[in-house]
C-alpha cells in the first residue's frame, strides 16, 4: 500500500470507498493510500466509488444504478485516482500493460480517468510499479530479517540445552532434528541459510565464551597481584624475591588464601609467571630509584666541584694564585676555603687534581697571551721597546699595548681580546705585574752596587753606571 508524503498538502485529504471491495482509502489529488493520513478529518459522509459490473452484492446495502464517472480537475487529481486504482487491483510490479488494462477496464474509476492520455496512464502505471517494487523489497526484507530473529531465537533456546551440543565441533545435520520440532525452524525456508545461520551462532558462542575466559582470567591474575602487593607493604616481598622461597614463607592462611589458590583460571604455572612480572616490575622500579639517586648525586657532586672552581677562579682575580702556583705552595689557604671540603668527601685526591686542571689550563692560556705580548713590547725597526718602572700603572700600561698594536687591525683585535678576558683575570696583568717586580728587582741590584761603589771609593770608571745585560729583564729596554 502507499503511504502517506509530507509534500501532498496542496488539496485536503478525501476519503473514498472502494465499489469492488468496500475498503475505505484516500486521496488528496496527488497521493492515494489506504492509511488515514495525519491531521484527516472525518467528514460528515464518506464518498463512494462507483461500483465495477463484476463486484460482488454487499450484504445491508443495495446498489441501484451506476454513479456517473468521477470529473477531476485536474490531472494530477486524475493521476492520483489512477494509481489508487492499481492499488484497489493489486497490479504487481511486473504486470504488463496490456493485462493492467483488462483488469481495470471494468472499473467505473479507468473511464473516470479519461482526462488522462494512453501515455500518462503508463507513466503513472511505471511510477506505481517502481515504488510497489521498492515497497514489496522492503517487506521482503523485513520478512526474512523476522525469520532470521526467529531462527537464532529457537537456537539460543534449544542448542544449549542439547547435552551434545559443542560450539567448536557440532555440525548442523546433528542438531537438526532437535530444532525441527519448532515451527520457528521453518522461518526460513532456505536448508543452507539454515546452517549458515547454525554457524554464525556456534561462532558467536565460541566467542563470547571466549571473552568470558579471559574475564575470569584477568580478574583472577588482577586478585593475584592485589595478594602479592599486600605481601610487599608487610615486607614479606621485594625485588629481590624468588618463587620459591616465596612460596615456602607462607603461612597456611595465605595458602588458603582464594586469591592465591590454583582454580580453572589460575594454574600454577600461571601464579609463578605472574610472581615473575610482579617482581620484574619492583626490580624496574628500584633500578629507577638507584638511577634517580646516582644523577641526583651526579648533580650534587658536580655543583660541589662547580663551587671548588669558582673559588679558584676568585683567588687568581686576587692574584692569591697564578699559572706558576704549585699545590704544595697554597695547600693550606686552599684547603680552609668552605668548597674544599665537599670536593675532598667526593675523593680525597680531587681537590689537588682539580686545581692542576685549573693551573694547566690557566697556564696554556697564559703562555700563549704572554708569548703574544712580548713580541708587542719589544723593539721593532721602527719602535723602541716598552720600557716597564715601578712608578707605571697598569692602566697606562694597557694604553701603551693598545698604543704599539694600532699598526695592525689583527694586533689590536688580539690585544683587546687579551685585556677583556679577565677569566680569572687579564694575562696582561699578570704580565705587567712581572714586569713590574722585574724592575723593581733590577732598581735593588743597581743600589746594592753604587752603595758598594761608595764605600771602597772606587773612581775607576769602568764600573760607573753598569749596564743591564739583554735578556735579564724581557721586555725591558733603557733609554737612550
Amino acid at each position: 500500500m502507499a503511504s502517506a508524503t509530507s509534500d501532498s498538502l496542496d488539496r485536503p485529504w478525501v476519503a473514498y470507498t472502494d465499489a469492488a471491495t468496500g475498503k475505505i482509502y484516500y486521496s488528496n489529488g496527488k497521493t492515494t493510500t489506504w492509511d488515514k493520513p495525519e491531521g484527516f478529518k472525518e467528514p460528515s459522509c464518506i464518498q463512494v466509488d462507483s461500483e465495477n459490473d463484476d463486484a460482488p452484492p454487499k450484504k445491508k446495502k443495495k446498489v441501484t444504478h451506476k454513479k456517473k464517472p468521477t470529473e477531476f480537475s485536474t490531472k494530477l487529481e486524475a493521476i492520483a485516482a489512477f494509481k489508487g486504482l492499481l492499488l484497489t487491483k493489486d497490479i504487481q510490479p511486473t504486470t504488463k500493460w496490456n493485462e493492467v488494462a483488462k483488469t481495470c477496464s471494468s472499473d467505473s474509476r479507468w473511464e473516470a480517468c479519461e482526462i488522462l492520455t494512453q501515455g500518462e496512464r503508463k507513466q503513472a502505471l511505471a511510477e506505481y510499479q517502481t515504488k510497489r517494487a521498492n515497497e514489496l523489497r522492503d517487506l521482503e526484507r523485513q520478512e526474512r530479517m523476522r525469520a532470521k530473529d526467529a531462527f537464532t531465537e529457537l537456537l539460543t533456546e534449544v542448542l544449549p540445552k542439547v547435552n551434545s551440543f559443542n560450539p567448536m565441533a557440532s555440525r548442523f545435520v546433528e542438531m537438526r532434528d532437535s530444532l525441527s520440532k519448532d515451527d520457528r525452524f521453518y522461518a526460513v525456508e532456505d536448508e543452507n541459510m539454515r546452517e549458515s545461520l547454525f554457524l554464525e551462532f556456534c561462532e558467536e558462542v565460541r566467542k563470547r565464551d571466549e571473552r568470558k575466559r579471559r574475564n575470569r582470567k584477568r580478574d583472577a591474575k588482577d586478585s593475584f597481584f592485589a595478594f602479592l602487593k599486600e605481601r610487599e607493604e608487610k615486607g614479606d616481598l621485594s625485588f629481590a624475591s624468588t618463587w620459591s622461597l616465596f612460596f615456602a614463607a607462607l603461612g597456611d592462611q595465605e595458602r588458603c588464601d582464594p586469591r592465591f589458590q590454583v582454580s580453572l583460571a589460575l594454574s600454577d604455572s600461571d601464579r609463578e609467571l605472574y610472581f615473575s612480572d610482579f617482581v620484574i616490575d619492583l626490580q624496574a622500579e628500584e633500578d629507577e630509584k638507584r638511577r634517580r639517586i646516582r644523577d641526583a648525586r651526579r648533580r650534587a657532586e658536580k655543583a660541589q666541584r662547580e663551587a671548588y672552581r669558582d673559588m679558584l677562579t676568585n683567588l687568581g682575580a686576587k692574584l692569591t694564585i697564578t699559572p706558576l702556583t704549585r699545590w704544595r705552595n697554597i695547600e693550606d689557604v686552599i684547603a680552609n676555603e668552605s668548597a674544599f671540603g665537599p670536593v675532598q668527601d667526593q675523593d680525597r685526591e680531587a681537590p689537588r687534581e682539580l686545581f692542576q686542571d685549573f693551573i694547566d689550563e690557566w697556564n696554556g692560556i697564559y703562555r700563549r697571551d704572554r708569548s703574544f705580548l712580548t713580541r708587542l713590547t719589544q723593539p721593532s725597526s721602527n719602535k723602541k721597546g716598552i720600557v716597564v718602572t715601578a712608578e707605571l700603572t697598569f692602566e697606562d700600561f694597557t694604553k701603551v699595548l693598545l698604543d704599539r698594536a694600532a699598526f695592525s687591525p689583527e694586533h689590536y683585535s688580539g690585544t683587546r681580546q687579551i685585556l677583556n678576558n679577565n677569566i680569572p683575570i687579564s694575562s696582561a696583568h699578570i704580565y705587567f705585574n712581572e714586569l713590574v717586580t722585574a724592575a723593581k728587582d733590577v732598581a735593588g741590584k743597581s743600589s746594592r752596587r753604587q752603595s758598594r761603589r761608595g764605600s771602597v771609593k772606587d773612581d775607576s770608571s769602568e764600573d760607573e753606571g753598569e749596564i743591564i745585560e739583554d735578556g735579564e729583564i724581557e721586555g725591558i729596554e733603557k733609554n737612550d
